[in-house]
């Protein structure tokens, strides 16, 4: 019976051939499935093995959990004591408002520990926990503690130091004794970033390897290492009953019998996930991107029969997209705008309307207001960390998972979308990317303000485009005989915009000056402007001498709202092309 489940297992779970990880798929605490590929470090040519060491990312937010456990039932604290009872020299005038438990549910107000105090630290310095303290202590409050959950690495910093003051033992020291050696886990360990290290992955994101971005040494929030034999065997000491007492373990899996648990990590060159759904554990390793691990851990959700933390049907083969798609037909529904944005209704869960804005040039299926997650209680299943256009300016966002989303007839169930931790567009609820619909058609006709959804495909001679860029639509174009490549997005107002780089190569009527200024969530810049002496070809449609907006920091161009307004723009995401139609009436869109 095992070698059967093994070869179902091996021959539906879907492992892309770009993978780079393992991945353990184990019942009733022995493994029925184990692959490993793709390298641990490609400078040297080290491939991936089962034993091969990977950061955890925020997976490491559960060693502290359990800490924290384990010290609440040696009586040592209590989860509604404040922060200023353990730490009474912490230097924020906040610590006397927050409790333990408000740290651990992350409603306590504090921010993130990622951001330009990070970036300038520099990251290597911040070797032990005290190191992360300066880059959020002083910072006001997000909100009002327990009014509001938002993910907080630095709330899980916070609770480390804790751990730290009852223990007298350092953060890394206690979780050694007091958790991954009773369980057996031999090869776990928050290393520094220059220790050598048998058989540790190099965490690898699309612009190289992360280890510049890595702080010196993990920390409580997250970084520390593992294998996945020693998740698999933390996985079989909690369910055992060996790290805490039945009361503390029911607490450590949100009470009742079911025992679920799931988590993931993700950062640039990260990602991970551990899930225990008895009989089966599930863990998920890569040193790539997020969502690889996560990919992989959705496919392998179907040979565990549905069983886990949520319930996710997903196609084989997928990138990122809903794990159901419905539609009876054509769907049309209207688009209003604000500002220059797309704006469409949506109803979540079955509540609403909610209105979003549809932004092509968001790279991800989904963004929700906080105000949205809260008002429908959806559950955090992970983390992401973002950047602007620039590659720069991380930011954590917190992932919720939503059971469906309707528009119009058009029914997209099982999703984990982003909680916004900006501003969002005035009067709307959250945003809209293409990746929601990897299996649909979808149309935005700019004259008739009708968004469209139909299935089908695209011909062939359709403008094809890449999404090098994560979600973002990318196309060629002729800019005075220059091949480039410009991303579609409709969050620009703009015509056409150039980075500077290549602009300084073209003819243009004068020198570029500065026309305006415009912002990222973490940065504010000059829009210089001048006319192209030539021609821009895109598609079928030439515009000759046509304004030009440059900005400096963007590598990538992109064709924005001015341009776009006068067209029907239908996409084929899971074909990845795009036409654009002359559109005056509703019919001639169709």
């Amino acid at each position: 019976m095992m070698m059967l489940i093994a070869a179902l297992t091996l021959s539906a779970l879907t492992v892309g051939p770009d993978f780079s990880g393992v991945v353990l798929l184990a019942k009733d605490g022995k493994p029925v499935m184990q692959r490993a590929s793709g390298l641990a470090d490609p400078a040297k040519g080290i491939e991936n093995r089962m034993d091969t060491k990977f950061n955890l990312g925020s997976i490491n937010k559960i060693f502290t959990r359990l800490a924290i456990a384990q010290l609440a039932a040696d009586g040592k604290l209590a989860l509604d004591d404040t922060v200023r009872k353990h730490l009474p020299d912490f230097p924020s005038p906040n610590a006397a408002r927050i409790t333990i438990q408000q740290l651990l549910d992350h409603k306590s107000g504090l921010g993130d520990i990622f951001g330009p105090r990070y970036e300038a630290a520099p990251p290597s310095s911040l070797r032990k926990l005290s190191d992360f303290v300066p880059l959020f202590a002083d910072q006001p409050l997000e909100f009002e503690p327990g009014t509001r959950e938002r993910y907080s690495n630095a709330g899980y910093i916070v609770l480390g130091l804790i751990i730290e003051k009852l223990s007298k033992q350092s953060y890394y020291d206690y979780v050694r004794d007091h958790i991954t050696r009773p369980a057996g886990m031999t090869d776990t360990a928050s290393y520094a970033v220059e220790e050598k290290v048998a058989n540790r992955a190099v965490g690898m994101t699309r612009n190289g390897p992360n280890t510049a971005t890595l702080p010196g040494r993990g920390s409580s929030a997250g970084g520390g290492y593992s294998t996945a034999a020693d998740m698999l065997r933390f996985s079989q000491a909690l369910l055992g009953e060996k790290l805490l007492d039945h009361q503390w373990t029911e607490w450590m899996f949100g009470g009742g019998s079911a025992r679920n648990l799931g988590i993931a990590g993700g950062a640039p060159g990260i990602n991970a996930v551990l899930e225990i759904a008895p009989p089966y554990t599930l863990v998920v390793l890569a040193n790539q991107d997020p969502p690889a691990a996560q990919e992989v851990a959705r496919s392998a959700r179907e040979m565990m029969g549905g069983a886990g933390p949520r319930k996710e049907p997903r196609r084989a083969g997928a990138a990122e997209g809903p794990g159901e798609v419905l539609i009876g037909g054509r769907c049309e529904v209207p688009m209003t705008f604000s500002r220059h944005l797309p704006v469409i209704e949506a109803k979540v869960n079955g509540k609403g309307p909610f209105r979003f804005t549809f932004d092509t040039g968001f790279g991800h299926m989904m963004q929700l207001s906080p105000a949205i997650v809260s008002q429908l209680g959806l559950p955090q299943v992970g983390e992401a960390i973002a950047g602007d256009p620039s590659g720069n300016n991380r930011r954590t966002m917190r992932m919720v998972h939503i059971d469906a989303v309707d528009i119009g007839t058009a029914h997209l169930g099982s999703i984990d979308v982003a909680e916004a931790n900006r501003e969002l567009l005035e009067g709307t609820d959250g945003v809209i990317g293409l990746p929601l619909f990897t299996s649909l058609l979808v149309t935005f006709d700019y004259p008739n303000n009708r968004f469209v959804i139909d299935g089908g495909s695209l011909p062939t001679t359709a403008i094809p485009y890449t999404t090098d860029r994560g979600g973002v639509p990318a196309i060629e174009i002729d800019v005075a005989g220059r091949k480039t490549k410009v991303d579609i997005d409709s969050g620009s107002p703009a015509l056409i915009t150039l980075p500077m780089s290549l602009a300084k190569t073209l003819k243009l009527s004068q020198e570029p000056k500065v026309v305006g200024r415009a912002r990222t969530p973490s940065n504010e810049f000059d829009i210089y402007g001048a006319d192209l002496i030539g021609e821009v070809t895109i598609g079928q449609t030439v515009l000759t001498n046509p304004r030009l907006d440059i900005v400096e920091i963007f590598p990538t161009g992109h064709i924005g709202s001015r341009f776009l307004k006068d067209y029907a723009v239908t996409y084929d995401p899971a074909n990845k092309r795009v036409v654009f139609y002359r559109a005056t009436s509703a019919s001639s869109s169709s």
